[in-house]
């Protein structure tokens, strides 16, 4: 077990994303974009996050346009762990939307960038 919880929550993450895609037979980035969002996602996968139980949300957006696909953001670095310095996870692209929290954690709860469904699907089309 990685001693970084920010890398077993980011593994974890993409194993349960990866279902999600095999699962349903999703191929294209478009298709991805679209299963993935919130209002979607809440109903039939109740388990995919631990917010949908209370009809929270991480980013405050509207229920369908949120795309919960990049949750595990691929800028953020879930390997910068430094617990000399209390720092946890930082954003590779340095969006000024996110910013330290009190615990150390890099919080990106205000940058919306890869939640958005073209960001999703242009971002897939191009990298994976």
């Amino acid at each position: 077990m990685d001693k970084n919880p920010l890398k077993s929550w980011f593994l974890e993450f993409k194993k349960k994303r990866d279902e999600i895609v095999h699962l349903r037979g999703l191929k294209t980035p478009k298709e991805i974009a679209y299963y993935f969002t919130y209002s979607r996602l809440k109903v039939e996968h109740p388990d995919f996050c631990p917010l949908f139980k209370t009809d929270e949300k991480c980013h405050n957006m509207e229920d369908d346009e949120l795309v919960c696909y990049f949750c595990a953001c691929p800028f953020y670095d879930y390997d910068y762990f430094d617990e000399e310095k209390r720092e946890y996870g930082r954003c590779r692209i340095n969006s000024i939307y996110g910013r330290r929290n009190e615990w150390g954690y890099w919080d990106c709860s205000f940058c919306l960038l890869p939640h958005r469904k073209k960001f999703v699907v242009k971002y897939l089309s191009k990298y994976e």
